[in-house]
């Protein structure tokens, strides 16, 4: 099966740093264990995840500074093939600590630097160049302090121009943004079940309740396909014909962070391998699935979100 190009954006990256403490408490110095480092930012993950999925994408990163310099050794060591776009400032860090008294994680996550006009120049520019027919470009992650929601915008007129489509994940502003879009609808728009009760204002409580509020999105020609994440509930997917309930629970989960992630890779994949969309919407759950199985801020695992696709229900609704 020939894969499409799949072309990753992140526009905010960060490099992540996670780390176990006995105890978080207030006033003294908390000793943690050996940090793990990883490079972070949602279009980053998911070309992570990709990776890990037997696929491969070209990740379109902003970033600079020393940070920068790290974030993008990191890359290179995961083999990730990465373009970056210049930007001011340093790239921010994040830092999650796991309290191994309890198993809760609490996540410190900087701003970034403020966006530059001259840098979102040089991102359509390059996202032009390697948008094709056929192409899917996954926008994911936060967007920098000082850029406009309308950019998202800009970056699906450049990729349909071309005749690629764009998959968003994203929250706040930009989503709200997005969910009052009009013009050629997204291929995909995803969000989580928070991000959904904000942006619908609703009281949804089910998983019917939150495909009906998709269906809304889909109607007004938002995106083609609606796809809500519910945690450990599975996701909910909605298209013009369908609408979806993909669920694969977890015990003893460790970490649900990346799971997101892992699952937009994982379902950008099989777009550009051609399957459908119910069949994506397994086999990112499957990888949403293996990636609560790893610690910390590690993302799905190749062999198991494969192995997990055979055990994935769906349930129409």
């Amino acid at each position: 099966m020939n894969q499409k190009p799949v072309v990753t954006v992140t526009l905010n990256p960060a490099v992540d740093i996670a780390a176990d403490v006995q105890t978080v408490r207030p006033d003294v110095k908390l000793r943690c264990g050996p940090a793990q480092f990883d490079p972070g930012g949602g279009g980053i993950n998911v070309s992570r995840a990709i990776a890990k999925l037997g696929g491969h994408s070209t990740a379109l990163v902003a970033s600079g500074g020393a940070t920068g310099e790290m974030l993008a050794a990191m890359l290179a060591k995961e083999a990730i093939d990465t373009e970056t776009i210049p930007a001011d400032g340093q790239t921010r860090q994040s830092f999650t600590a796991r309290e191994s008294s309890t198993g809760r994680l609490y996540r410190f996550v900087l701003p970034g630097p403020d966006w530059n006009p001259d840098t979102e120049k040089a991102l359509l520019t390059m996202l032009e160049e390697r948008c094709q027919p056929g192409a899917i470009v996954v926008v994911s992650g936060s967007l920098p302090p000082g850029a406009a929601p309308a950019l998202i915008e800009r970056m699906h007129e450049t990729a349909s121009e071309s005749g690629a489509s764009l998959i968003a994940d994203t929250s706040g502003p930009v989503l709200q943004a997005l969910c009052a879009r009009t013009g050629t609808p997204l291929h995909t728009l995803r969000m989580d079940r928070d991000e959904a009760l904000t942006a619908s204002a609703r009281p949804l409580d089910t998983p019917e309740a939150f495909a009906a509020y998709g269906a809304t999105l889909v109607e007004a020609g938002i995106a083609r396909h609606l796809v809500i994440g519910l945690g450990a509930g599975g996701s909910v997917g909605v298209s013009a014909d369908e609408q979806i309930l993909t669920s694969r629970p977890v015990e003893k989960p460790l970490s649900a962070v990346g799971a997101g992630d892992s699952f937009v890779g994982a379902y950008a994949l099989a777009i550009a391998n051609g399957e459908d969309f119910a069949t994506a919407l397994v086999h990112g759950t499957a990888a949403a699935a293996s990636a609560v199985l790893t610690p910390g801020t590690q993302l799905c695992d190749g062999d198991l979100a494969i192995a997990f696709r055979s055990e994935v229900a769906t349930a129409r609704l």
